[in-house]
């Protein structure tokens, strides 16, 4: 295959290439989506993912003039479309690679693991990232109407922010340098040692996050009934913001096993309530955080303990005061 050719079929087949590796992106955060509870993509992913296509100049350059010897180049390269995911954590990896290898909609061949890369070599730090090829199971058309073919290749690559920031220091001017070009060993030591130094932070981040999680597991999971309550007696999913923790963490004692027991005998003895929220959520954004309901609880069972350790603002709290015929307290 001449120059030429490779450049007319790589032509032909560019937005077939484009659309596919835009189905892989948006099929793997659905996938994060339906996989993890209260996914927030733009949470997740510390920088947005867009797919890729290689230039003419650099799928010629590594088809034909790069020293390597492919039986056919044009089949053989398959990072002609590539999609990069950036997380914060290590761990965030592996809720990625979850969905992509359970997916039926590609085959998938993990072509770079940074893992088995330090299991093999312990005393090694270098470049590290995850790169899967994701190839179409089937012909299919995508909703804009363009044919993917079969076995259509897209590149994936996974990697910490941390990561990230190293490679992209790096990369071109360390591992992917000109054939006869010196790199100081002085520079390859300090390359090293930022990559040593990033593996011992992301190891410190995943403890501090296991032990923050483990701390606030009370919290999470009254939120989730709190969130659960709301939908069934509202008639409608709550929006959920950092308020919700600031409630959580003021009220922590309060919040035993029973509490979803408690909530729904509240809301079934006093069903005003319901419809005050309800008939509010529209223009008051507080009415539409789970946390209204156990504001509610409180007040109506502790009032003084309530006001006492409310960490928002005393607008937030008359008007549950007033909608369940209690006196404001005097000392907010």
């Amino acid at each position: 295959m001449t120059e030429s050719e490779f450049l007319a079929r790589w032509h032909a087949e560019r937005d077939s290439y484009s659309a596919w590796g835009l189905f892989v992106k948006n099929q793997i955060i659905a996938d994060l989506h339906a996989s993890i509870p209260h996914f927030d993509a733009h949470a997740f992913l510390k920088i947005l993912p867009e797919p890729r296509t290689k230039t003419d100049n650099s799928l010629i350059g590594k088809a034909f003039h790069r020293n390597k010897a492919y039986a056919d180049p044009y089949v053989n390269i398959e990072d002609k479309v590539g999609v990069r995911f950036v997380v914060l954590l290590t761990s965030d990896i592996k809720k990625i690679q979850h969905v992509i290898e359970r997916s039926t909609m590609w085959t998938c061949s993990l072509d770079r693991d940074y893992e088995a890369e330090r299991e093999t070599r312990p005393l090694e730090f270098t470049y590290q990232s995850t790169h899967y090829v994701l190839k179409a199971a089937n012909t299919f058309r995508t909703e804009s109407y363009v044919e993917v073919q079969k076995d259509t290749p897209c590149e994936v690559q996974i990697r910490t922010l941390l990561q990230h920031a190293h490679s992209e220091l790096t990369h071109d001017n360390i591992y992917k340098r000109e054939p006869g070009s010196e790199v100081a060993k002085t520079v390859e030591r300090t390359v090293a040692k930022s990559m040593a130094l990033i593996e011992a932070v992301d190891d410190y981040f995943i403890s501090a996050v296991d032990e923050l999680n483990s701390a606030t597991k009370a919290e999470r999971e009254a939120l989730d009934i709190l969130a659960t309550v709301y939908s069934e007696h509202i008639g409608f999913a709550p929006q959920t913001d950092l308020s919700n923790r600031l409630v959580l963490q003021a009220f922590r004692q309060n919040m035993g096993a029973d509490l979803r027991q408690c909530l729904t005998e509240l809301l079934v003895q006093k069903p005003f309530i319901a419809e005050r929220v309800r008939g509010r959520a529209a223009t008051h954004y507080l009415f539409r955080q789970p946390w209204i309901l156990l504001a509610y609880l409180m007040a109506d069972s502790a009032p003084a303990v309530t006001a006492e350790r409310w960490p928002l603002t005393p607008d937030e709290l008359r008007p549950i005061y007033t909608d369940l015929g209690r006196a404001f307290p005097a000392q907010i």
